[in-house]
């Protein structure tokens, strides 16, 4: 397929602007959903259900090969993992679908609303972690016996994620690992690898009900996929190499200042 150099054009321009945000992203671990809708919706003028669409499913192409990755690392709690990601992927559908009836409007409201909540939620993730310590970070014999209120747990926890990413648009990764965290206990590293899994579930599934409807924007799409995941793997190098603070205020920072660009520009 030949694409005509209008479409050639967005693409660069978009792959340009948002591998600087993907270095941001890679740099803090996040999954850019919200940031991508705050740049195409202010920057390319792209409709918010449009926006939406296009960035959760831009971001299967740039979660999946971290899941991998992690997965690789042993860095997945594997059971517990599909069974948010298959809830999580049919809350993205009902989530994705129900968006429709919202006018553009309100759901850039809610969706800048949404990025200030999940602003509470990282900087809450961060205390919890720091009060956790490292110690279940030496050794993980792996994934425990669960009782059918954990993994009743398991499926609200992905269904309620999996809703808001597909009818918001924002990564539901604070949310999932806070979950993840507190629910079930997991080590960290299991916990930023299982949430990559279940997030590649409901960009799945969010992306797909998007596009059924008509709110996927293919060149668009190809642009932020090569500007976020190139710029993403190139970020993430420098994480270990970043002071704490740094990390921390970056982290805190990024989905505040989308969520005011969606509220304010």
């Amino acid at each position: 397929m030949i694409l005509p150099p209008h479409d050639l054009l967005i693409i660069g321009e978009l792959a340009a602007v948002t591998f600087l945000i993907g270095l941001l992203i890679g740099f803090i671990g996040a999954g850019g959903a919200g940031i991508a809708v705050a740049i195409l919706t202010t920057v390319f003028s792209l409709p918010v259900h449009t926006a939406i669409g296009t960035a959760i499913a831009a971001m299967f192409f740039v979660t999946i090969s971290g899941a991998i990755s992690h997965f690789h690392e042993g860095n997945v709690a594997q059971r517990l993992g599909l069974v948010i990601g298959l809830s999580g992927a049919a809350g993205a559908v009902l989530g994705a679908d129900s968006s429709q009836a919202i006018s553009e409007q309100t759901l850039g409201i809610a969706a800048g609303l949404a990025l200030w909540g999940l602003t509470a939620l990282v900087w809450l993730r961060t205390r919890i972690t720091n009060v956790a310590g490292v110690q279940r970070e030496l050794s993980w014999p792996g994934e425990p016996a669960r009782g059918a209120r954990e993994w009743a747990a398991g499926i609200g926890l992905g269904a309620t994620g999996g809703a808001a990413a597909a009818f918001l648009g924002v990564g539901m990764a604070p949310f999932l690992q806070l979950g993840l965290l507190t629910l079930h206990r997991l080590p960290l590293r299991q916990t930023v690898g299982t949430t990559m899994l279940v997030l590649v579930f409901i960009s799945a599934a969010g992306g797909l009900a998007m596009a059924r409807n008509g709110d996927v924007s293919v060149p668009h799409l190809i642009g932020l996929t090569i500007g976020l995941g190139s710029g993403a793997y190139v970020g993430a190098r420098f994480t270990r190499r970043a002071p704490r603070r740094l990390l921390r205020a970056t982290v805190v920072t990024v989905p505040f200042v989308a969520g005011s660009m969606l509220l304010f520009l």
